[in-house]
């Protein structure tokens, strides 16, 4: 008969310990960290939200797309482009933790994007509710259209980039582990042939 013999080989088994659906998902450690700075980031959002202001006056709501936006860039101050810097920025780091939150790798990219974006929607929207009816402040649909547009910048310079290289990275881990772990089967040795009689 054929001796098998253990042999160190790249592709003959997977690892052992090395999970198949490891290069779909973030690592557990990072998505953690995203769940962590999405809860900073959404406690400062609420503070800064409904922390109380003084003001002389105070515009009117305003549920026409864009024109607080108008009206800040027509006036043209410093505090008119903070402003909207303000209500762009502030909220554009849920375009990156809430997918890496999510965990998924492999997710197509429209509907990571779409839901995303209608989720911070959702989330700005409800905190302009809340914040028109227990604060002063007046409900304004473009502090919701800049939040939106933040998130979906975002997402759209960030997140591919980043799941290709987090795929990349699990990728090359399974195959470092599979060529220090994986076993192959030797080729059998032929038995030798009986000598005549």
């Amino acid at each position: 008969m054929g001796t098998v013999v253990g042999q160190r080989s790249a592709v003959a088994f997977p690892a052992i310990g090395v999970d198949p659906d490891e290069g779909h998902q973030v690592h557990q450690g990072a998505r953690r960290l995203a769940l962590l700075l999405m809860a900073l980031q959404l406690a400062a959002v609420v503070w800064l939200a409904f922390r109380p202001i003084s003001a002389a006056w105070m515009t009117d709501t305003n549920l026409t797309p864009f024109a607080t936006v108008r009206s800040e860039l027509s006036v043209g101050t410093a505090h008119a482009y903070l402003e909207l810097a303000r209500g762009l920025l502030l909220p554009a780091p849920l375009g990156l933790l809430l997918p890496l939150a999510g965990g998924r790798l492999d997710a197509p990219a429209l509907p990571s994007f779409l839901r995303t974006v209608f989720a911070s929607l959702l989330l700005a929207t409800g905190i302009e509710l809340f914040q028109s009816t227990l604060t002063s402040h007046l409900l304004d649909v473009d502090d919701v259209l800049l939040a939106g547009i933040g998130v979906a910048l975002t997402h759209l310079l960030l997140v591919p980039a980043s799941r290709a290289a987090l795929r990349r990275r699990g990728r090359n881990r399974a195959t470092v582990a599979v060529r220090a772990t994986g076993f192959g089967i030797a080729p059998a040795v032929p038995a030798a042939a009986p000598s005549p009689r």
